[in-house]
Parts: structure tokens; sequence; C-alpha cells
């Protein structure tokens, strides 16, 4: 299938009926497992600082933090909430070579502020560099990477969010559950930034609102 024109897709009428309060997002709360991760970080000697209650909202994650692996647990523990899935495999790979893990990380969320396509890239060129650590949740890491700023380019994408986009919105080539190439997580972010920019709204608002359809 050829890529659907993006310059031809409107936000539809049921998601700006939707869209939520900058509250609202800031305030997104998911139950985690607090003592799961604890104790996980610790046995491994891994850096950061791991969650510390059994809540975490938004602006829990993306508070500023001393270490980039502290942003990653909170990440990590947000996107998971009660099912820990492939986490333990995340931090194995993660303790089989901290230094290169730091190094990724960190490059990422600095690219993340200025070039969504190259943040993407850097964690999945082809493959996933940290095993386990797929576009669903490192979109979330460098969607957070932004601190919370409205007009923080890099934004979650997941299969959720895509499959909204492709059922409800008109993008039909995109594929619902990924792996997505690098273009088209720049591709998503520009779509939803244009659209922010039409609605006088964030994009992460907008993220928010197909997440919820």
């Amino acid at each position: 299938m050829s890529a659907t024109d993006l310059s031809a897709l409107h936000l539809p009428e049921w998601v700006v009926s939707l869209l939520p309060e900058r509250e609202t997002v800031e305030e997104q709360a998911i139950r985690i497992r607090q003592e799961w991760w604890e104790k996980a970080v610790a046995s491994r000697r891994l850096p950061g600082s791991p969650p510390t209650a059994t809540t975490l909202t938004r602006a829990d994650v993306w508070a500023p933090a001393e270490h980039v692996f502290t942003l990653l647990w909170r990440t990590l523990a947000w996107g998971s909430g009660s099912h820990l899935r492939q986490n333990s495999q995340r931090l194995n790979s993660i303790e089989a070579d901290v230094v290169r893990a730091e190094d990724l990380l960190t490059r990422a969320a600095e690219e993340s502020r200025r070039d969504p396509e190259r943040a993407y890239a850097l964690l999945r060129p082809r493959h996933n560099e940290i095993r386990g650590l797929g576009p669903s949740f490192f979109t979330k890491f460098l969607y957070f990477a932004g601190g919370g700023a409205p007009e923080h380019p890099c934004l979650i994408l997941d299969r959720v969010v895509a499959t909204a986009l492709r059922e409800k919105c008109g993008w039909e080539s995109l594929h619902r559950a990924g792996p997505w190439p690098p273009e088209t997580y720049r591709r998503y972010c520009d779509l939803l930034a244009r659209w922010a920019r039409e609605h006088h709204c964030a994009a992460d608002e907008l993220e928010l609102t197909l997440w919820r359809s």
C-alpha cells in the first residue's frame, strides 16, 4: 500500500469535541508495581532511582530527574502499570551493558527535543537497540524527555493510537501494531503538531484523546 498523503488529512470533529483540559493530561495517573521496581533495580545495581509511589501521573514521570535511568524507570513503570510484561528482559539487557544503554538513552533524550526521526532512529535504526524496548515504550521515553513542554516534538505512539489514526482518522497506510520506521514516527509527530496548531491545543492532548477513543 502506498503511503497515505497526510497533508490531506484533517482532524475529525469528534476528536476536537473530546479534547481534554491541560490538567487532564498532566494528571493522567497509572497504578504501578512500585515494590517490584525497587527490588528489580536494586538487585541489578542499576543506576537511577526507581519510582517511590504506587501511582504515577504524567507530571510525575516528566519531573526533573538526576539520571537518565530515573526517567526510564518512571517511563517503563507508567507504561506497564500493573503488568510487568517484558521488564525483566529490558532490565537484564541494560544490566549487560549499562554504559552503552546510558549513552543511547542520553543521546536519544537530547535529540528528542530537536528531531523526532533522529531520536527514534537512535533506539531503532532497524531493530531495537535495547532488547525488549520497542517503539510503544521508547516513544514514551522520548515524549517524557521533554519535561512536559507542550511544544515538545516527540509524542507517544503505540498500537492504540495507531489503530485510532488508521481506522478513525484516515491514515490507511499506518500499521496498527508497528514496529514503525523512523520516517513514519516523524510523519506522525508532524501530523499531530499540525493538527495542534490548527486547533490551538497541545499535540499530547490529541495523543491522549486518540488513545482514549
